[in-house]
């Protein structure tokens, strides 16, 4: 009892820390031309050593974003060359941010301009310079699946301390191998109260001949649209620094409903040219209704239980926007124990809820499996299947008369 109470203390404080921690802001592009890809750069002062983050966006001209509280000025320029720094051909804008009405959008115009820009910036990486206060997400950093930040009490803390688990460094898209331009990325993501490493016994049946596999790593308690936009800036992140033109994303439970949001936004943002297959594993896409026992009578609510039950704003949302085009691999485990019926599942997530029809409808291939949650992630018939998937897909990709490695 004591612990939960002290679990309770410590969420509250970190959500009140996420609540005055960013500020969200507005900006709308005046450009009608086509850009590559614009870099948002949070400043604490006009030309700073460091700066305070950043967010790469593709595609969208109304955008919102989150920075620190601490920032004053908003640099943005489109990045022609997509090496993630500034060059000063290319066009930019520095503003300073309104604190008093941070919902007034700002019109924004880009120019090329021989001065107003921050000259310590120039040509400089950006990722060696942020010093982001409040998500500091580590993006193509090689990894093992032993590491401290895949360790189950890592999971605990994602939930619980959320941004103390951001701020220790352990969330990001991390590399199980150097980058290779040779092999296709595989970018998993976990579950709730998971980590990377719930992968492990996947990842080893994974051809690595043809694929990298690379892992998404976050707090489990803070919504799931704020993950699914943080999955989106980084893949873009890579994207840009790598060059790769084609990935392939799987997620298994509530990482197949972080997945699925982010298909959505590079759906609305018209980036998702390079993803090649969308896969879930076990994943509540009909929402955990349980969820909301937590909502009704904790003391204090963690962010992701409200984006959990059926009738929540993000489930009702989640298959509202366009038919999206990427093909879809929906996977369910049923241990079935007793009579089939409405709360069959397993053991985990209801059969009802793996099985919501929005998502039967949109998926391009289902797949039914006599496994618990986790010990899905094992079954040989499933990895065959998925590898099966991807290899179809690719096929579909793939130019006439190119060869597949």
């Amino acid at each position: 009892m004591f612990t939960a109470c002290s679990q309770y203390r410590q969420l509250a404080s970190e959500i009140e820390r996420l609540k005055t921690g960013l500020i969200e802001y507005q900006v709308q592009l005046q450009e009608k031309d086509e850009i590559s890809a614009l870099i948002l750069i949070f400043l604490s002062d006009k030309n700073p050593q460091q700066i305070d983050g950043f967010d790469v966006v593709i595609g969208e001209r109304d955008i919102k974003f989150k920075a620190p509280i601490t920032s004053r000025y908003l640099f943005i320029f489109d990045d022609l060359n997509s090496d993630l720094r500034f060059q000063k051909n290319e066009p930019f804008q520095l503003t300073p941010l309104d604190l008093q009405q941070p919902e007034r959008p700002m019109k924004v115009s880009l120019t090329r301009a021989s001065s107003g820009y921050p000259t310590k910036l120039i040509n400089i990486p950006i990722k060696q310079i942020a010093k982001v206060k409040i998500s500091p997400a580590r993006i193509g950093f090689e990894a093992s699946l032993s590491d401290l930040q895949f360790n189950k009490d890592k999971a605990e803390l994602g939930m619980w301390k959320p941004l103390t688990h951001l701020q220790e460094g352990n969330a990001g898209l991390f590399f199980l191998t150097p980058f290779d331009k040779e092999k296709i990325p595989v970018i998993l993501v976990h579950g709730i109260a998971g980590t990377a490493r719930d992968f492990e016994p996947f990842i080893e049946k994974i051809d690595t001949e043809k694929y990298q596999v690379w892992v998404f790593n976050y707090p489990t308690g803070l919504p799931l649209l704020l993950i699914a936009k943080g999955l989106e800036n980084t893949i873009n992140v890579v994207r840009y620094q790598y060059k790769f033109t084609q990935f392939h994303l799987l997620g298994h439970s509530m990482g197949g409903l972080v997945s699925k949001a982010y298909l959505n936004l590079c759906t609305a943002n018209s980036s998702c040219d390079s993803l090649l297959s969308f896969t879930s594993i076990s994943s509540p896409f009909g929402g955990v209704n349980s969820a909301q026992i937590g909502i009704d009578y904790s003391p204090v609510v963690m962010p992701v239980w409200r984006d959990l039950p059926a009738n929540s704003e993000f489930m009702q949302e989640l298959f509202t926007p366009p038919e999206v085009a990427t093909p879809h691999m929906l996977n369910f485990g049923f241990k079935i124990s007793g009579l089939l019926n409405r709360q069959s599942g397993d053991g985990v997530i209801s059969l009802s809820s793996q099985l919501d029809m929005r998502a039967q409808q949109e998926a391009e291939l289902i797949r039914g499996y006599d496994e618990d949650h986790l010990k899905i992630l094992s079954n040989k018939q499933l990895q065959q299947n998925i590898a099966e998937f991807w290899k179809e897909t690719e096929t579909k990709r793939a130019p006439k008369g190119s060869l597949l490695h």
